[in-house]
Parts: C-alpha cells; structure tokens; sequence
C-alpha cells in the first residue's frame, strides 16, 4: 500500500516541476532576468531557480525509487523530510516577508508531497 502514497508523491513532485518550469519560467524567470540590477545577484537568483528544479527532481527520484523497492524506505523518508523542509523554509519566508503564504505555492505542493510521503511511511 506504501508504494501508492510513494507514486503519488513522485507524481505531485512531477507536477510541481513541470509548472515550474513553464508556468513559472514564463510568469517569473522572463521578467525577472530582464529586471535591471546587479549581475551576481540576478544570476544568483536565477541558480537558485534551477536548484529548486534540481532539489524536486531529486525528491522525485526519491518517492519513486522507494515506491519501486519495498526496502528502500529510507529513500522516502529523505524526500519527506526535504518536502517537509521546503514547507517550513517557504512559511518563514511567508512570514518574515509580509507576503500571504497562498502567494507562495510551494507551501501547498510541498505539503502535500508531505503528507503523502507520512502516508506511505506509516503504511
């Protein structure tokens, strides 16, 4: 039963990858590089994109390698914390910022990739 909280969580991690990338390539990558600033800092930001794209994909494999072998539960406990990790690290962002947390959708993706990997572990 594990294996379909597992799949669900490496689909939502999916999901959450491919509107990153283009809904939110087009919405926030475009304009931002065309913002006018300091070049460390607009490429810094613009790293820090693709680490997100990076880090999902990881918890991606993670879900999935742990739903394809029974044994490997660890995998998936390494991908919950990260989700979990991405939660707390958007909601103090959230907070210390002024800006309402339904403005940062990786507080709702991320908690449910959460909670779905709970899910599979307590299975």
């Amino acid at each position: 039963m594990a294996h379909i909280f597992f799949w669900a969580a490496a689909g939502v991690c999916a999901l959450t990858v491919f509107i990153h990338i283009f809904l939110g390539g087009t919405k926030w990558v475009r304009p931002y590089l065309a913002v006018e600033m300091e070049p460390g800092l607009k490429w810094l930001g613009y790293l820090m994109w693709h680490l997100g794209t990076v880090s999902t994909l990881f918890l991606m494999a993670g879900f999935a390698a742990a739903a394809l072998d029974g044994s490997r539960t660890d995998y998936a406990m390494i991908a919950t914390a990260g989700a979990a990790s991405f939660v707390a690290v958007a909601s103090w962002t959230a907070v210390k910022s002024g800006v309402p947390p339904q403005r940062f959708p990786v507080i709702f993706m991320f908690s449910v990739v959460t909670a779905l990997g709970v899910a599979g572990l307590a299975a």
